[in-house]
């Protein structure tokens, strides 16, 4: 038997997570986002993407099209608090879990799924599971590999379990427009369709020359991922080899001042976890994603082993001065590795 990998994810976590805070709230239109004069949609909910409302768009422009909507504002702390009890629920079935996003997890069942009857019964358990202990709906994809049961959690939502099998890349898959596929961002698809590449399954058969210039290192994965082919194992660390926080902002921006704002958070919530692990980092990273999703990784040794936030801030802001300052960032990510272990140094000053 191959593997059996699920991906789950919340379904219109931000909205959700409110409706929780206030269940007044079940069975109207709401929209995520602070409720001042240009702000922008975060997310909305499915009630509220009937009438049009979706992410990213401005919130006079959502008021129009449903005047009744929900303004409900912005509630990290209970965002984050949320996710934290959804990563401990997944890992309670496997322990080979990748943590994708707040709202998003990829489960290796292949081995724990042997325990039941019939294998749609542990997601269906896991549903439910997260269902009665948070209290939210999840979409739940089931295939041989990562991509597969991204795509697959895709194709019914909300509250969708999907099963998506190689040999059904072609039924299901291929008919699907460019732009649904995973890994595509919004310009890649305009570049797409303007040289007719316009489904899934125009990517999977088409020359790679011919898309080159917008995938680079990555044709060939995005051409093998369009024919259901993955061979990408789940980000699983048993020992800590690195250590990284990172986020995606409500909207990609180029403000200077926001993104050292999130870096600095960043680094002091990395701190935190180096102190939690009792490791000094002699290496820092940084992520950049734009807004086309596109991942660029900067990496510099550290003058002396720390493990404070200061530090991990000021090499970070360096990296991104050299590198990405005139980007228009949509994540950011900041890591730390080549761990010396705190235990060890102790150790090693009671010899002197």
């Amino acid at each position: 038997m191959g593997k059996i990998i699920f991906h789950i994810d919340i379904n219109a976590f931000f909205a959700s997570a409110e409706t929780l805070r206030d269940p007044s709230l079940r069975n109207k239109p709401i929209a995520v986002c602070s409720n001042k004069r240009g702000s922008v949609v975060t997310t909305a909910n499915y009630i509220a993407r009937d009438y049009g409302v979706r992410s990213a768009m401005p919130l006079v422009e959502a008021l129009k099209l449903c005047p009744h909507l929900v303004v409900t504002g912005v509630h990290f702390d209970l965002y984050e608090k949320i996710s934290e009890q959804f990563v401990a629920l997944c890992k309670k079935y496997t322990d080979i879990v990748e943590v994708a996003s707040v709202d998003e997890c990829y489960l290796d069942v292949t081995e724990a799924i042997k325990a039941y009857k019939r294998p749609l019964d542990l997601a269906l358990t896991v549903r439910k599971d997260i269902k009665k202990t948070i209290g939210l709906d999840v979409s739940i994809g089931i295939a041989p590999n990562r991509f597969l049961a991204k795509m697959a959690s895709d194709l019914k939502k909300p509250n969708g379990m999907t099963v998506l099998r190689q040999k059904e890349v072609q039924s299901k898959l291929w008919p699907l427009p460019i732009e649904r596929m995973h890994g595509v961002g919004t310009k890649s698809a305009e570049y797409l369709k303007n040289i007719n590449i316009l489904t899934i399954g125009d990517l999977a058969t088409c020359d790679s020359n011919r898309i080159v210039a917008i995938f680079k290192k990555s044709t060939d994965a995005m051409i093998k991922r369009a024919n259901g082919e993955d061979d990408s194992e789940l980000e699983v660390d048993q020992i800590v080899k690195s250590l990284s926080q990172s986020t995606t902002l409500m909207n990609a921006t180029s403000d200077y001042e926001e993104i050292s704002f999130v870096l600095e958070k960043l680094c002091k919530e990395l701190q935190q976890r180096c102190l939690d692990e009792g490791v000094l980092a002699q290496q820092v990273t940084i992520t950049v994603k734009n807004d086309d999703f596109q991942s660029y990784t900067r990496t510099m040794k550290l003058p002396n082993p720390s493990n404070m936030h200061q530090e991990f801030f000021e090499n970070a802001m360096l990296l991104f001065d050299a590198n990405f300052s005139e980007m228009n960032v949509k994540l950011l990510g900041v890591g730390c590795s080549q761990f010396i272990f705190r235990d060890i140094i102790s150790e090693q000053m009671k010899l002197f």
